[in-house]
């Protein structure tokens, strides 16, 4: 069997693993050539397409397995290839609603931009077999169709790392608060920059792509820059406290409507898995994932993110007693490995099994 993997270039070892959003499709590489005879990349290590996996695509018997959002180009091939073979077997790893989660993230695209990318959305999750979503609150952005498997996989940490992190051994002057992830987030980040310089005995630690975003570095405020997965534990084990400052509710619609609101941070499996008190807004996904867990205990709540609620919750953080083998004991179901070996199976065996129905793993 023949899978051709749809994506940017494949990420083939932890050590590639820069952004949130290649955690999954480095887990998704490994366990599809640990289990397939033949998997076969669209794109070439420098991102070039991989003409050989473009053939292959068209062939009868080839099954289509898509990192979405993976670019326009292959967008498109994929879609040609699966009108073509109409009852090509597509399966879509979904990362992002990319007119919903831009919306909500950075702001809106342009009309004509966005209406492209709604037609392509449509097409390729009218035409796939099976759908893999990274939260159930996105559900509510499309419609399943008949005889369409849909698969919810909320984020998670990996079976090697499922280990309780070493104690602390140096002493600081200051406490260390962590953020990890992108930095061009509506202004969250630097209103978070802002708060933390009105703290003296605390240190503000950035870890990110800046994608635009312009960071102003204070005496407690430390922009570290893209660090691989890797080196980030150490970072993490070192830290006090793990902020995910999501981004706020805009004011012009229901909360209900928000992508933010019904998503799940990738990163929110590794700061629980770090055993460091976690302070995150106050949203349904990340919520329902900390309660699904049973790790409530580590987690403070902010609703608005200004200097005394701030304050308030890092001093709530310092009394905060994790029961580091109670954490690592409740992550152990989320490990990625097995999970994607059974959606997997479930793949490999699609035309024998039951759909219109919505499995979680």
């Amino acid at each position: 069997m023949e899978v051709i993997f749809v994506d940017w270039p494949p990420v083939k070892h932890k050590s590639y693993i820069r952004y949130g959003a290649h955690i999954r499709r480095y887990y998704a590489w490994i366990t599809l050539n640990e289990i397939v005879g033949k998997v076969i990349p669209f794109r070439e290590k420098k991102g070039s397409i991989n003409w050989k996996a473009l053939i292959k695509m068209f062939k009868k018997d080839s099954k289509i397995w898509v990192e979405y959002p993976c670019g326009g180009v292959a967008h498109f091939f994929v879609l040609l290839a699966s009108f073509i073979q109409f009852k090509k077997t597509l399966i879509l790893n979904v990362h992002d609603f990319t007119v919903e989660q831009q919306k909500d993230t950075y702001g809106k695209h342009p009309f004509l931009k966005k209406i492209r990318l709604k037609i392509i959305e449509y097409l390729l999750i009218n035409r796939a077999n099976v759908i893999i979503l990274p939260a159930p609150g996105v559900l509510d952005y499309f419609r399943q169709r008949k005889k369409q498997k849909v698969i919810i996989m909320v984020p998670g940490v990996g079976e090697d790392e499922l280990f309780i992190p070493p104690l602390k051994k140096k002493i600081k002057n200051k406490k260390t608060a962590t953020y990890f992830g992108s930095i061009r987030r509506k202004d969250i980040i630097h209103r978070i920059i802002e708060l933390f310089t009105a703290l003296d005995d605390w240190e503000l630690l950035l870890i990110g792509q800046k994608e635009g975003a312009k960071i102003e570095e204070k005496e407690n405020v430390k922009y570290l820059g893209i660090v691989s997965h890797d080196k980030l534990q150490a970072i993490l084990d070192d830290s006090d406290v793990i902020l995910i400052p999501d981004v706020y509710i805009n004011e012009d619609h229901a909360i209900e409507k928000d992508y933010s609101e019904r998503g799940i941070p990738i990163k929110l499996g590794y700061a629980l898995k770090s055993c460091k008190p976690v302070i995150t807004t106050k949203l349904k996904g990340i919520s329902e994932y900390v309660s699904m867990v049973g790790l409530e205990e580590n987690v403070i709540y902010v609703k608005e993110w200004n200097l005394d609620s701030l304050k308030d919750a890092l001093q709530r953080a310092q009394n905060l007693n994790i029961d580091a083998e109670k954490t690592i004991q409740r992550l152990r179901p989320l490990a990625w490995e097995p999970r994607f070996r059974k959606v997997i199976e479930i793949v490999l065996d699609i035309d024998h099994r039951n759909h219109d129905e919505i499995e979680w793993i």
